[in-house]
Formats: C-alpha cells, sequence, structure tokens
C-alpha cells in the first residue's frame, strides 16, 4: 500500500469505545423486506425494508434505504459502520432476528444505479464492447476513489464490479444502462479493502 495509508478502518487505532457498541441495542422498528443480494463471507444478505424507517426523530423512506445483515460483532463490522458514517451513508445499526436467530444488520442509505454485469447492454455485447464498457466505467471509478481519499480520508481499495454503480433502470426486459455513461458510485464500504489515509492527502498523491 503507498505510505500514506495509514491502516485498516477496523484496526484498533481508529475504533474508540463507541465504535464498538454499534449492534448492542435491538432494532425493534426494523421489518425486513425482500431479499436483494447474497453475500459472502462475513455477510448474509442484502435486504429490502418493509417499512419507512425512523431513527432520531428522522423519517427514512423505505425505497430510499437497504439493510445489510451480518454474522458477526467484530472488528470488521464495527469498521464497516464507522465508514458508513465517514462517507455519509449510515442510518442506523443494532440486533435483528432472523429466521429465529440473532444477527446484525446495518440500515444504510441505498445508492443509486445499477450493475454493469446485469445490464442487458452489458450481457448482450461482444467482448471487445464489454472491455470498452469497462474502460468507460474505470475513470469514473477512479475520480470517486480520489475524491473520497481526499476528502474524506478513507481510501476504498476493493476493486470488482460488483462494488461500484452506474447510471441506469430496471425495465421491463431487465436492467438498462444509461448510455453515455456519466457517473460511477462506490458501494461496500466493509473488509476487506477499506483504509485510513493520512489528514492533507493531495489529488496528485492518490493518482500517482
Amino acid at each position: 500500500m503507498p505510505d500514506w495509508t495509514l491502516g485498516y478502518y477496523g484496526d484498533d487505532a481508529y475504533l474508540n469505545e463507541d465504535d464498538k457498541r454499534v449492534f448492542e441495542k435491538r432494532l425493534k422498528n426494523l421489518e425486513l423486506g425482500a431479499k436483494l443480494h447474497c453475500l459472502g463471507g462475513d455477510a448474509l444478505y442484502i435486504y429490502a425494508s418493509k417499512e419507512d424507517y425512523k431513527v432520531e426523530g428522522i423519517n427514512h423512506d423505505k425505497d430510499t434505504l437497504i439493510v445489510k445483515v451480518l454474522k458477526y460483532n467484530d472488528k470488521h463490522s464495527w469498521g464497516e459502520v464507522k465508514a458508513l458514517k465517514d462517507v455519509g451513508l449510515y442510518i442506523d445499526s443494532g440486533l435483528i432476528t432472523v429466521q429465529e436467530s440473532d444477527c446484525y444488520a446495518i440500515v444504510m442509505k441505498m445508492v443509486k444505479g445499477v450493475l454493469l454485469e446485469e445490464t442487458e447492454e452489458y450481457k448482450n455485447a461482444r467482448l471487445a464492447q464489454k472491455k470498452a464498457l469497462l474502460e468507460e466505467v474505470k475513470s469514473l471509478v477512479k475520480e470517486e476513489v480520489v475524491r473520497f481519499a481526499v476528502q474524506k480520508q478513507i481510501l476504498h481499495a476493493d476493486f470488482h464490479v460488483e462494488n461500484f454503480l452506474v447510471g441506469g433502470r430496471k425495465t421491463d426486459k431487465g436492467m438498462t444502462l444509461d448510455i453515455p455513461i456519466t457517473r460511477a458510485e462506490l458501494v461496500d464500504w466493509g473488509y476487506p479493502g477499506i483504509y485510513k489515509v493520512k489528514k492533507d492527502l493531495t489529488k496528485a498523491e492518490v493518482v500517482s
């Protein structure tokens, strides 16, 4: 890693006692909706919310949030909550019962967009066209990585096609891609690949 990275977001150096208690309360008013995505590693599923969700006097429309359900209450999940707070996507976290078992849930703001590989344009493209679409997206992803590193002191370094969304929408025929591609949004701020970086980091340092 570059010398301007300071360590993984779940390291003890960046976690205080409050960070380690983010799953202690029970989320009594949270009702899970449909499963949206199956996850690997320490995570189980991404769910929609069945109802609007209110926390600290703020009501969040169910169509603007998602719920990530995790297996473990550990430094990896604490680090993810802290990262989501720092990038402005965090809503709430705590215990929830799923199929009669206690799990750990993170309620977060939904990032708008679609997975490139799930769009009809990408699936129906020839290999050369797929490579061209990925190259088109690469510069947009790079811009977002640099922006978060410089403005928020957090580096997203877990690069694969499921960790960014592009402009698009769901249609009767499936997911369709907005062409030209003008934006890419980073998602999945959990372990591995999320790092703390030094303050006053410059754009030139990140792109070098």
